[in-house]
């Protein structure tokens, strides 16, 4: 089915699960071209930057996966706590059916690239900084001031982002639940009265 996909989104998705197992410099463009079964030229067709703006795609993918989730989420009413362990165990099933090949939603990709690549580095603080401001927004609504709702949040992404290197380094994907659960246990903990 994947060979259906047009081939620029095969050599976006080949990237990705690619940046995500091993980060950016241990992955070759030839690498990608060959995962996505894609002829040669067609990389700077599609991708006219080269690598660097393959990650760039990537990571933008990522974030609005992540994204598109959290507001799935606050649609159908989920609190902030709830959002994280729903969260966390996707993250957590994704993880193990990756085979614990996959890293965390970002780290992988972060490792190595950040600062000596301004574009990456700004493509990756952006979906960071678009996941935190929306939990700190959810955590608004629940009642938190800004200032504690945006160290909260990124608490949070911290760490589930550690507990899925954790899990990762255990292939035990209960880690990432386990972490989820014990953040949410803060969010009631600090929550306002």
């Amino acid at each position: 089915m994947a060979d259906k996909l047009p081939t620029r989104d095969r050599i976006l998705r080949a990237a990705r699960h690619l940046f995500q197992r091993r980060g950016y410099y241990a992955v070759g463009t030839a690498e990608i071209l060959e995962a996505a079964r894609a002829p040669k030229g067609s990389m700077y067709h599609h991708f006219p930057g080269g690598k660097e703006q393959i990650a760039v795609a990537a990571v933008d993918s990522i974030r609005a996966d992540v994204t598109t989730i959290l507001r799935q989420l606050s649609q159908e009413n989920y609190s902030a706590a709830e959002s994280i362990r729903a969260l966390a165990k996707g993250m957590a099933q994704w993880l193990k059916a990756s085979q614990w090949r996959e890293g965390t939603m970002l780290a992988s990709t972060t490792v190595g690239s950040v600062p000596d690549l301004p574009k990456l580095h700004t493509s990756i603080r952006n979906a960071f900084s678009e996941w935190r401001d929306h939990i700190a927004g959810q955590l608004v609504k629940e009642g938190w001031r800004k200032p504690a709702a945006h160290s909260m949040a990124q608490t949070l992404l911290a760490g589930i982002e550690g507990a899925m290197m954790l899990a990762r380094i255990d292939q035990d994907e209960r880690i990432v639940v386990r972490v989820a659960d014990i953040l949410a246990g803060l969010i009631a903990k600090e929550a306002p009265t």
